[in-house]
């Protein structure tokens, strides 16, 4: 297991600390306006730059497992009396192996633009998938900076604007190429099933209604093997909920937390 810890911010103080992960695009910049209202809200937050993001090298051995024991590492050192995890997209996959991992010491998850895991889609969805985020760069030589912006297009919903949303462009147009092929390689080889119906902790679900990444039907087949877990679907976001529709995202967030983990 690995020693060293990521790369990481701490904002807001108190005895709960959310954990944020974020996805295979980009990295835990994104989630600036939301830890900044957590803070605000009073709880602790701890922003990550998965292993191999940010300034870190990429690790030659990264897989969903590396990041679930380097996750669970930060927990060690950074928790609190009460610990949640917030994982998105790919970080959605870190979060449920980080919680097996941690020995009882998260207390609630928060799945957020999840999926069902790759290898339990379709054939024809896997293929859209891999010719969608794959292709361009194994095919025609191009970096993420190169072809992202296109795809995120159809990621999100069809009025998506804001400074926001600019700020996902611009974290993810400033990303490693390898970092995020070595991602595509550990979700691609990465089964989640196992993890998923391990969670016995209090669950939030949070899917965007035009999420093509992981969209919503995916979301409510998770839901439907969490035990303690509720679900919602937000309109007019894609998979980026958290900054194309703001104020909802934040309000099942707020009342999640507030509901299940206050003291």
């Amino acid at each position: 297991m690995t020693e060293t810890l990521p790369e990481y911010r701490v904002s807001g103080a108190g005895d709960t600390t959310i954990f944020m992960l974020h996805g295979a695009y980009g990295d835990g910049r994104y989630f600036a306006n939301t830890a900044a209202y957590l803070a605000e809200a009073g709880y602790r937050v701890v922003v990550w730059n998965c292993p191999g993001y940010g300034q870190d090298e990429t690790p030659a051995d990264f897989s969903i497992d590396y990041a679930g024991n380097a996750a669970r590492a930060l927990i060690e050192a950074e928790g609190t009396g009460t610990n949640i995890l917030l994982g998105h997209s790919m970080g959605a996959l870190i979060a449920p192996n980080a919680a097996m991992k941690s020995n009882g010491r998260v207390h609630g998850i928060i799945l957020s633009g999840a999926s069902i895991g790759f290898q339990n889609r379709t054939p024809q969805d896997q293929a859209r998938f891999l010719k969608e985020r794959i292709a361009p760069i194994t095919e025609q030589g191009m970096t993420v900076q190169e072809y992202a912006p296109s795809l995120l297009k159809t990621m999100m919903a069809p009025d998506a604007k804001g400074h926001l949303v600019d700020l996902v462009y611009k974290v993810i147009s400033e990303m490693k190429t390898d970092a995020f092929m070595a991602s595509m390689k550990a979700l691609t080889e990465y089964n989640n099933t196992p993890a998923t119906k391990a969670i016995n902790v209090p669950t939030l679900l949070l899917s965007g209604e035009f999420d093509t990444a992981c969209p919503p039907a995916g979301m409510e087949k998770l839901a439907a093997i969490i035990p303690d877990s509720e679900y919602h679907m937000i309109r007019d976001a894609g998979h980026y909920a958290f900054a194309e529709q703001v104020d909802a995202y934040h309000a099942h967030l707020i009342d999640f937390l507030n509901r299940r983990f206050s003291s």
